[in-house]
């Protein structure tokens, strides 16, 4: 019982913070107001994250967790065309993420006034690791014949490199999803397939 209140407080004060957040900017998110709108007590969400930083990490993790859904999807509906699948996930990746209200409220912050962007540069794994391990995994059921070395770093600096097109976006996602899709098949030495091309 007492676990199944912690995860609806958690559930709930995520939600308010995803609301304030894209509504004001992170910046003028309070806990006291967080704790009001939940209605528990601002202990109590002391205890559950930590501080404000443990908060905007926890959100920044719950939205990266439904964001990489989409990105395994799509994955997995290339099946047999792995430079195919990547492209599309990083094509996915791009265009989902532009339409996202909470990174647009954190992009568009006054720099160095949002708690939040250090999350996608300076202090960013809790968006790199789980998409990172997404991808490994996927790699490893998916085209096992690969050096698994060699798939974990085409995998990390293809995740930063979309990363960091998250912040600063090209004017063509389609085509920056083939350019670093193919940089990474061509250090694993796939061929694109036609579907690919």
């Amino acid at each position: 019982m007492r676990s199944k209140f912690r995860a609806h407080v958690r559930d709930e004060a995520l939600d308010v913070c995803h609301a304030l957040a894209i509504e004001r900017g992170w910046a003028q998110v309070r806990l006291s107001e967080v704790a009001a709108s939940v209605g528990v007590s601002r202990p109590t969400l002391y205890k559950e994250f930590g501080s404000k930083d443990g908060l905007g990490e926890a959100l920044v993790r719950r939205e990266t967790e439904r964001f990489l859904v989409g990105v395994r999807e799509t994955l997995d509906a290339h099946d047999g065309d792995v430079a195919g699948a990547l492209t599309a996930a990083v094509q996915f990746a791009l265009v989902t993420a532009e339409a996202n209200p909470l990174l647009h409220a954190v992009l568009t912050a006054t720099r160095g006034n949002d708690g939040l962007l250090p999350m996608l540069t300076t202090r960013s794994s809790p968006v790199l690791d789980p998409a990172t391990a997404a991808l490994t995994y996927w790699f490893a059921e998916h085209a096992p014949e690969l050096d698994q070395t060699e798939v974990r770093e085409a995998v990390d600096v293809t995740v930063r490199l979309v990363v960091s097109h998250l912040v600063l976006p090209g004017p063509d996602p389609e085509r920056s999803a083939r350019l670093l899709a193919e940089v990474a098949m061509r250090y694993l030495g796939v061929a694109r397939t036609r579907n690919a091309e």
